[in-house]
């Protein structure tokens, strides 16, 4: 988890519960909600300053390789 320093605004995860895919996954709705409450956010979000290339590339590759996912 990431400290609420480091969240994107949170019209970020607003916005993104209106997507009608995330309104179509109540699993992900939920987490969002979670994430909007207790003012932190997944790991993923929090490195997606980064860019979607190290994610795509380096970061997301990584995990898989290693295991290393919850």
């Amino acid at each position: 988890m990431v400290a609420a320093s480091q969240l994107p605004p949170t019209n970020t995860i607003h916005t993104q519960l209106e997507e009608d895919f995330i309104k179509a996954n109540p699993e992900w709705v939920k987490e969002l909600e979670i994430m909007v409450t207790s003012k932190v956010k997944a790991e993923i979000q929090a490195l997606s300053s980064f860019g979607f290339q190290y994610l795509t590339q380096v970061y997301l590759p990584l995990k898989l390789q290693e295991g290393d996912w919850i």
